[in-house]
């Protein structure tokens, strides 16, 4: 590599350029183009970097359109719910002033006493309930012995008829005898 080097530099101090009929040496062309080369990648890199500043700079100006258009919807917003605001703070007032004129503070006691009642109420309630199914059973128990009553009030008007029957044949025995013992009496 070391002589591939020299070999350049030495075409390098060889070497001869001509221009407009000035002769100019292979190394003063080579640090020429090199400070050309490096100024024009500057100019390069500047121009980049501008065009960049440039695109940021629509960026910001794109952003603070938007911020403003942001701003103004905010303010509405503000503004709507700063309405909307006080008309719950109405409802809140007048909620609290119901609140007070409905005295709910003494509400507790008056629902303690309902549900005293309402444990009165379910207490005689099941009382009425047992009550019903005594009844019930009475009523039950009434059928079955007015079923048995009727039965032994028609066996007794059987045995009432056959009395009856057995008695008149008996007064007719005993006239019947009365007869026989007095024929013509």
């Amino acid at each position: 590599m070391l002589q591939t080097m020299r070999l350049v530099l030495m075409a390098l101090d060889d070497l001869e350029l001509n221009i407009g009929g000035q002769s100019f040496k292979g190394v003063y062309v080579a640090v020429v183009v090199s400070f050309a080369s490096t100024i024009a990648g500057g100019i390069w890199a500047t121009s980049e970097f501008f065009s960049r500043l440039e695109a940021q700079e629509a960026a910001v100006q794109d952003a603070g359109v938007t911020a403003k258009t942001l701003e103004a919807r905010f303010e509405d917003l503000r503004e709507s719910q700063s309405t909307a605001l006080q008309g719950y703070e109405v409802i809140i007032s007048n909620m609290q002033q119901s609140l007070e004129d409905n005295d709910v503070a003494s509400l507790q006691g008056k629902l303690a006493e309902l549900g005293t009642n309402l444990e009165a109420i379910m207490k005689a309630q099941q009382d009425l309930l047992d009550l019903r199914d005594r009844v019930a059973a009475v009523e039950k128990s009434n059928s079955e012995s007015v079923l048995k009553v009727e039965n032994r009030v028609e066996s007794l008007k059987d045995t009432n008829e056959r009395l009856k029957r057995i008695q008149k044949e008996i007064d007719d025995l005993w006239l019947g005898l009365d007869s026989l013992a007095n024929p013509l009496g």
